[in-house]
Formats: structure tokens, C-alpha cells, sequence
């Protein structure tokens, strides 16, 4: 038997550090697109008892690791053969640490006869993911545009989550500098030991930017109001994160390039998690291009990557193949 799992890249436009009081006790808001994307197959290993990885040294070394936690935490695993066919980077700003380890959980759990995990959450923290955000754990699972309204202060109530459709036509033109990567580790876990909450007020003016206006401009489709509003919200949230990343974004170039764009008109940049990606909504195809064109132009376009990609509306794809049922397909 073998099981692939395919999942994007998650966007998260800034982690809401609110008192457990505040209902935004590690909320935020975020969302799926459909690349830099993980594809994983997994299969048990032919007469041999040792794990076969094909992967980048990376990769290798957290699918040996997810491994032992699996054995550990879920159940008895045999040698197993994974191969990783696509591998977005880590400590980029997308989430490939949550998508990476849920798809191979996935796919391990497939294999072994398990259904797909009913509770994302609980099977993510068995797999020590999911501490602070969710965004990426509950996109994993529904895909779109997610509103994470962070942990409850009751301990016996279920995280909040509401999930939006991002419209079809719209892009998002990710830029990334070549030779940096955002706060990870034991950095990032210092930092949050270490940080006041978020103030009432600062928590009441990006409530008053998530709800009146990102909610309802994606509901509506009215990009130039989406397109505002996110940049608001990630002007707020990064002003919380500036000590610790040196401002508002996370690389001096990646500012640069936003100040740049921004005299040309082309608004909306926000940073996803730590960086050092940066975000610009474009609302068509044709708008994607224009962005891309004028960021490649700009003072820092040779040292920069530009993509243009559209918005994950739907979880995790998980193919299984097996030899007396042929090919099946589970969404």
C-alpha cells in the first residue's frame, strides 16, 4: 500500500498575542495557497528493517524525527519508505513545519489503517505542533481564509475558528529574499517568554480591522477594502513583533522592496509570521503580474523570489493506492 499526501503553503499575517481574557489568546488571521507545496508518499519498506527517506538533509532529519514520535505517541510502525517528491523551504514565514509534519502523520496514519485524524488539534499536539496558533493546523484540514480566535480561557472549551472562502480570481505575489529566514527555535520561544501581552486597546483596534472589514470584504469580494484592511492588520501586528525583528518586517531589504512598491502604488504588503516573506493581495491574474514585474524591477529584484499564488480552498488531499482496490482518492 501507498499513501500520498499533498498540501500548499500557509500564510499567517501575524500572531495575536492577547491576554487569555482578551478572546485573541494566540488568535490571528491567515490563510492556504497552493504554493510552495509538500507532496509526501509513504509506503512500507520491501524486506528490509530499516526506514528508506528519500529527502533533502533537512527534510530527512524531521522525518526521522516525526518517525520516532509517531512510534512513540500513536502507534507501532514498521520500516516504512517515505519519499518527499516536493519540499517548501522552513523558517520562510509559510508554515512548512505544520504542513510537513501533519501530512506525514497523515500519511503514516493512513498506512497503519487509521482514518484520518477526526480532532486536527489533538493529533497535531500529539505531534508537538499547534502550541500557540492553530491557523496552520485548522487550514491543513479545511483550507481558505482563517480567522483563529486563539485558545479559550475555559480549558473545557473548543478553539473558534471561522473559515472564508478566498476568491477565486485573486492572487497573493509572495516575495522572498534568497539568503534569510525568520525567527525559529529557541529565539522565537524566548521572545514569547519574555513579552507582554498585547494591550486592551491594542487588541480592540485590530478586533475593529478583522471583523468589520477583512471578514466582510472577503464575504463581499471587495479587494480594494481586503487589500487595506490586511495591510492595517499587519502594521498593527508587527509593531508587537518590531523589538524582536528589527521593525514592522523582519529584513531591511524586504522593507525597502515594500517602500518602493508602495511610491508605485502597489499597496497591501504584509509580512506572514516571521518572515521574511512578504504578501501582496492582487486582485486578478493580470494585477499578480504587474506586481511581480515591478518587485523583479525593483533595487533588490535580483535577490528576491516572486511568486504568484492563488488561495488553498479545500484541506489536504490523501491518496492511497493498494494493490487489490486499485486506485482511491480521499479529499
Amino acid at each position: 500500500m501507498t499513501v500520498v499526501v499533498s498540501t500548499g503553503a500557509r500564510l499567517h499575517f501575524g500572531l495575536l498575542c492577547g491576554a487569555p481574557n482578551s478572546g485573541w489568546h494566540y488568535g490571528g488571521v491567515g490563510m492556504m495557497v497552493d504554493q510552495p507545496a509538500w507532496e509526501i508518499q509513504v509506503s512500507w519498506a520491501s524486506a528490509i528493517e530499516s526506514d528508506v527517506i528519500h529527502a533533502g538533509d533537512i527534510t530527512r532529519d524531521r522525518v526521522q524525527a516525526v518517525l520516532a514520535r509517531f512510534r512513540r505517541d500513536v502507534a507501532d510502525l514498521s520500516a516504512v519508505e517515505c519519499a518527499v517528491r516536493s519540499e517548501p523551504p522552513f523558517h520562510s514565514g509559510l508554515g512548512a513545519g505544520t504542513q510537513f509534519t501533519l501530512a506525514l502523520g497523515t500519511a503514516l496514519l493512513m498506512l497503519t489503517g487509521k482514518p484520518r485524524p477526526h480532532d486536527i488539534a489533538e493529533f497535531a499536539s500529539i505531534l508537538d505542533r499547534s502550541r500557540r496558533s492553530a491557523v496552520g493546523t485548522y487550514g491543513f484540514d479545511h483550507g481558505g481564509f482563517v480567522i483563529d480566535h486563539g485558545i479559550p480561557q475555559d480549558p473545557t472549551a473548543c478553539r473558534s475558528f471561522d473559515r472564508i472562502r478566498f476568491p477565486d480570481s485573486w492572487r497573493m505575489v509572495m516575495l522572498t529574499p534568497h539568503t534569510s529566514a525568520g525567527l525559529s527555535g529557541e529565539t522565537e520561544e524566548t521572545f514569547f517568554d519574555r513579552q507582554d501581552y498585547l494591550t486592551d486597546d491594542m487588541v480592540s483596534q485590530i478586533q475593529q480591522v478583522i471583523e468589520p472589514n477583512i471578514v466582510e470584504s472577503l464575504r463581499g469580494e471587495d479587494f480594494h477594502r481586503f487589500r487595506d484592511a490586511l495591510e492595517r492588520y499587519g502594521h498593527l501586528a508587527g509593531e508587537y513583533y518590531a523589538a524582536a525583528q528589527g521593525g514592522v518586517f523582519s529584513n531591511r531589504q524586504m522593507e525597502d522592496v515594500v517602500h518602493e512598491l508602495k511610491s508605485k502604488g502597489i499597496t497591501g504588503a504584509v509580512q506572514s509570521s516571521w518572515g521574511p516573506t512578504v504578501c501582496i493581495p492582487a486582485e486578478s491574474d493580470q494585477a499578480a503580474l504587474k506586481i511581480r514585474q515591478a518587485a523583479q524591477e525593483s533595487d533588490h529584484g535580483s535577490t528576491i523570489t516572486t511568486e504568484i499564488v492563488r488561495g488553498l480552498n479545500i484541506g489536504a488531499t490523501v491518496r492511497t493506492t493498494a494493490p487489490e482496490h486499485g486506485h482511491r482518492s480521499f479529499g
